[in-house]
């Protein structure tokens, strides 16, 4: 979902975290080309979408849209704004970077040395 700043909110989870309960065969995978090492994945019935992941990575970026607004996580910092539209201007309320932050990658390492340096693998249907 594109928000009135032109972005869209993600809430980073570490993949040996996230479950999905039910409805996994709703589950759709995207590719921007064949041997994109990234996936955007959609829930088929109402075509939402559900997370972003770097296969690589030990994280999945979920939509925050997935949660109820009274329960969705508070953002804790923006990367990436050098990408906003010109004019676009940003509340002040959460610290941001024009791209990844120093905090940004210190936060991804953290959780990767406490995942013991593993990237645990998200299997949507053939997909992994």
């Amino acid at each position: 979902m594109i928000e009135d700043n032109g972005g869209t909110q993600l809430v980073l989870y570490r993949k040996d975290k996230v479950a999905f309960l039910r409805g996994q065969d709703l589950l759709e995978v995207f590719r921007l080309g064949p041997d994109a090492p990234t996936r955007r994945v959609i829930s088929r019935c109402c075509n939402s979408p559900i997370f972003l992941e770097f296969q690589s990575g030990h994280w999945l970026s979920l939509y925050s849209s997935l949660w109820a607004a009274e329960t969705r996580p508070k953002p804790e910092l923006r990367t990436m704004t050098s990408d906003r539209t010109d004019g676009i201007a940003l509340a002040d309320d959460v610290p941001a970077g024009t791209g990844q932050t120093l905090r940004f990658y210190g936060k991804l390492l953290g959780a990767w040395i406490a995942m013991g340096f593993k990237t645990p693998k998200i299997r949507i249907g053939n997909d992994t």
